[in-house]
């Protein structure tokens, strides 16, 4: 299915918007996700809702990133939150994608953020702590303005996310 990328704040300047396609059809790198986790028993669930899902999800890229590269290899959707498919004011939960071998730099944000991995193995770093292996089924929690950074093994990386806390900043890559 083809899914569609959108502004995820107001304001986003659409020459950028247009700028920063993702490289392949938005759905694709999804589907590749999906089919990491097919043979997963416990996931199955997870790649059904997800799959019944797609025509309505809405993958978006944070306005405040400007690395072309990275943009092309990075997308999320927002399911529950202010702009999600379910709204709602104080929360914001949705999947993050990552392409196989991406580094998603430090960046940090005012909300609180919790990951649950779903596939593909990565690594992740919370502030000046040493980056550790992560596996799908893994739980990572971020609190409230720590710098945090994550990289993808040779798979696609689809992580559920949850934030809470100040939902109206977008993170911020650190310098």
């Amino acid at each position: 299915a083809y899914l569609a990328l959108h502004e995820p704040w107001p304001g986003v300047d659409a020459a950028f918007a247009a700028a920063s396609p993702l490289a392949v059809a938005p759905g694709a790198p999804v589907a590749l996700a999906l089919a990491a986790l097919a043979p997963v028993p416990a996931a199955a669930a997870v790649v059904d809702a997800v799959q019944r899902a797609a025509p309505a999800l809405r993958w978006q890229q944070n306005p405040t990133y400007r690395d072309a590269a990275f943009l092309q290899r990075y997308a999320y959707c927002e399911l529950l939150g202010p702009a999600g498919i379910a709204v709602h004011p104080d929360l914001s939960a949705g999947l993050l994608y990552l392409a196989p071998g991406t580094d998603y730099p430090p960046h940090a944000h005012p909300a609180e953020e919790a990951y649950h991995l779903l596939a593909g193995r990565s690594t992740w770093q919370l502030g000046d702590a040493p980056p550790g292996w992560r596996e799908p089924g893994a739980r990572m929690l971020h609190p409230s303005g720590a710098a945090h950074a994550m990289r993808s093994d040779e798979t696609p990386l689809l992580a559920l996310y949850l934030w809470r806390g100040e939902l109206s900043v977008p993170a911020r890559l650190m310098a």
